[in-house]
């Protein structure tokens, strides 16, 4: 600018722009999204982490809780086991206890100890020893029993021997037509479904038919109620065969007519009619083999007298 008269001197303004500072341009809050993203990625870690246990802990807690059956856990009805049994398509875990007859066996005991029926790899099938076992079967087996609408033509009891299964008519069904050995649909299916759950333990059956006293009329050739009583027992148990059971599970299949009825002081009654089956423990079932197999001395009576008989062993 021009000077002012009598001024000796120009006087020079300079106007310089104010350049505000943005904070939206500095590097704090990238540092602090690292630290929140960081954060989060470490939660999602720790979840991720304990999600499975949580799974198992309320699988095993809503099993105790919609299973009536379930007490404490225990037995079959534990969540936790890894041998399942089959009802009515939801497989039920079994808990395999270990006792002293039933110990677990090493591969040089027994090389079969981890295969199935003859099925390489299959784990084996778990044998039931102990009552509290037996007891735990029983109670799927009376769940079945509810399932099918079957409660009065079935009853479970837990013997020394092993478990006893008796299948028997009630008021509205018959097993089998009578006089015959033809199964009825009604039975044939309890019989199936037995079979798939006898068909996930170790133990061997024995299945024995029975009749009432009434005698048996209207074929001609000798044929009784021991006959009739053998057909029936024969035809459950191919039945349960042809539903998965183990032909070798069935070590014997008896006839036994009247002979042992349910209600002795009236042999006439219809419910002394049904079908057994026994579930053995292995004590009893080496008692079984020990009588019909070749492991014992014994005497045989021959023409030319008696003679002392040893195992080949």
């Amino acid at each position: 600018m021009k000077p002012r008269a009598g001024e000796g001197h120009e006087i020079i303004i300079k106007r310089r722009s104010k350049k505000g500072g943005h904070d939206g341009h500095g590097g704090a809050w990238k540092v602090a999204f690292a630290d929140f993203t960081m954060a989060m990625m470490a939660l999602f870690m720790v979840l991720w982490i304990i999600q499975p246990q949580t799974q198992d802990a309320s699988r095993a807690n809503a099993d105790m809780l919609n299973n009536p059956l379930v007490d404490g856990g225990a037995g079959i009805f534990d969540g936790t086991s890894t041998t399942p049994l089959d009802l009515d398509g939801v497989p039920v875990q079994v808990a395999p206890r270990r006792d002293p007859e039933n110990r677990a066996r090493t591969p040089q005991e027994d090389p079969g100890a981890a295969l199935g029926e003859g099925q390489p790899g299959e784990p084996r099938r778990p044998h039931y020893a102990e009552s509290q076992q037996m007891q735990d079967l029983a109670k799927l087996m009376e769940a079945l029993a509810l399932q099918l609408d079957a409660e009065a033509n079935i009853e479970v009891q837990v013997v020394p021997q092993g478990l006893r299964i008796l299948i028997k008519d009630d008021a509205q069904r018959f097993m089998f037509s009578r006089g015959s050995a033809r199964l009825d649909p009604h039975f044939a299916t309890l019989l199936e479904r037995l079979a798939a759950i006898l068909a996930k333990v170790d133990n061997h059956l024995i299945i024995s038919g029975h009749t009432d006293a009434t005698p048996y009329r209207g074929v001609v050739g000798g044929y009784n109620n021991w006959n009739l009583s053998g057909d029936r027992a024969l035809r459950a148990r191919n039945v349960m065969v042809e539903a998965g059971l183990p032909p070798s599970t069935v070590l014997q299949v008896t006839a036994q007519a009247d002979g042992m009825p349910l209600l002795p002081s009236d042999p006439e009654n219809g419910a002394n009619r049904r079908i057994e089956l026994l579930l053995l423990t292995r004590q009893a079932e080496d008692l079984y083999r020990e009588l019909f197999g070749e492991a014992q001395v014994r005497v045989e009576y021959r023409a030319e007298g008696a003679q002392l008989s040893a195992p080949d062993s």
